[in-house]
């Protein structure tokens, strides 16, 4: 499986969100193919698309924030295994 994470390079790199989303995917997928897509654009969110599923998760990217406890993880990972 492909996955797609596209986040916002924000002011800091918005690295550790692309991480967290990443580690929510392979918690589920654990041979999955994760590709970033760094945007320079607002609002800030993180969207994770896979080749065939297509959209598994769109959401705040404060959401994969270390100081916000990253709920957005349980969220994707409860998405991927709904579908």
């Amino acid at each position: 499986m492909k996955f797609t994470i596209t986040y916002s390079k924000n002011w800091d790199g918005g690295g550790q969100e692309f991480e967290a989303a990443k580690a929510a995917i392979l918690a589920v997928v654990k041979n999955a193919n994760v590709v970033p897509n760094r945007v320079d654009k607002y609002p800030i969110t993180v969207t994770i698309e896979e080749e065939q599923l297509g959209m598994i998760y769109s959401g705040r990217q404060q959401g994969f924030f270390g100081k916000n406890g990253r709920p957005a993880m349980r969220e994707v990972e409860e998405a991927l295994r709904s579908k």
